[in-house]
């Protein structure tokens, strides 16, 4: 019987539990094994000497190309400073061992992913995945209001929470900006997740985390892959899998925008994640005011529409368990897929506002301060 190919230089053990790091005094401790990213091993770590938990990767750089690798995660600390106070984590810090292999540390990382999740437990709840895409969107948005965007957005990059008292977590590996282009295989964009452009080597615009955004909110809905390209006059009907009724003509109207389709005939497109961000808390957001606030708001027909018809006395209510009272309505051909208009937005605010500070002040009224 022939022998095993040998084992490559840098393919890791099972731990490696020695100190590593030199040169600024900063050291870390890789403990235990997790598995392989796009990028090479990754371990669960600590940080020396305090025992802080973070998460080291060893990615495969070329022998010769550790000094300018080195370069390249020294210019991305201007990108990481823009991530201060967002749920989105990359690498806090990069070196070579005593041994001379390189590697990069991020925040403590831990728990299931988007896709974990998915390939469980099946497609999210509308509303799970709906309040997903409204963090997920707020992050981004605030992201590109500091210069800066992704370019890349994967459900195995997204970590969901593990108690209430976290938050949901993405992991930025800077794959877009080309950070491991010097490993031995360099890593490629997600053919999926990432749009067209910056599928073909283009810098990443805010357009492009759109693109991911909807294609993740695409995955969290269905359980399967979005398209990877959209004519400009075909839509997608994710909603269709779970018979959502007008709602899921809403949730379809904002996948379809965010992948480049038109929606009830008109070009209009979400500008920028400002824009993508309120139609998902919009929506999400409706689903948590009265049946009346809900009926009301869904009568301000775009485009000189008359108002919907209500739903038939007695008819069954589609779905599983977790229904929207809107979710009733009657849908007409051109009702499919839908956007929430600007008045239907600016009513949503103003009565969820109001719903909120009516429960400030219920919450307040017996414990403040005497």
């Amino acid at each position: 019987m022939p022998l095993p190919p040998p084992v490559p230089k840098f393919d890791l053990p099972r731990s490696h539990t020695g100190s590593i790091g030199k040169g600024d005094g900063q050291q870390f401790k890789a403990v235990k094994r997790l598995g392989r990213w796009p990028i090479g091993h990754v371990y669960d770590g600590t940080v020396l000497p305090d025992g802080a938990p973070c998460t080291i990767v060893f990615p495969d750089i070329l022998g010769g190309e550790i000094d300018a690798w080195l370069a390249d995660m020294g210019a991305g600390r201007v990108h990481n400073e823009a991530l201060v106070g967002l749920p989105i984590l990359s690498f806090v810090y990069a070196g070579v061992t005593v041994d001379h292999r390189a590697f990069a540390v991020l925040p403590h990382i831990s728990g299931l992913t988007v896709a974990d999740r998915v390939e469980r437990g099946g497609p999210l709840s509308p509303v799970a995945a709906l309040q997903v895409a409204v963090v997920l969107a707020d992050a981004i948005s605030r992201l590109h209001t500091r210069g800066r965007v992704l370019g890349e957005l994967r459900p195995a990059s997204i970590y969901l929470p593990r108690t209430r008292d976290q938050s949901l977590r993405v992991v930025d590996l800077g794959l877009p900006r080309g950070l491991f282009a010097r490993t031995i295989s360099p890593p490629t964009v997600d053919p999926v997740y990432a749009s067209a452009a910056v599928r073909s080597g283009r810098p990443p615009r805010p357009v492009d985390d759109i693109f991911a955004l909807g294609a993740v909110l695409h995955f969290v809905l269905t359980g399967n892959d979005p398209p990877t390209e959209l004519p400009p006059d075909v839509m997608v009907f994710p909603s269709r899998q779970v018979r959502l009724g007008l709602f899921g003509a809403f949730l379809d109207g904002i996948v379809s925008t965010a992948l480049g389709a038109r929606v009830a005939g008109r070009s209009e497109r979400l500008g920028d994640m400002h824009k993508m961000a309120r139609a998902l808390r919009g929506l999400r957001d409706l689903h948590r005011l009265s049946p009346a606030a809900q009926k009301a708001i869904l009568a301000l027909r775009p485009e000189g529409r008359s108002p919907r018809p209500p739903p038939t006395p007695g008819e069954k209510r589609p779905g599983g368990p977790e229904l929207l009272g809107f979710i009733e309505s009657r849908l007409t051909r051109d009702d499919l897929p839908l956007l929430l208009s600007d008045e239907a937005l600016e009513s949503i605010e103003a009565l969820s506002s109001e719903s909120g500070r009516r429960d400030d002040d219920e919450l307040g009224g017996d414990g403040g301060e005497q």
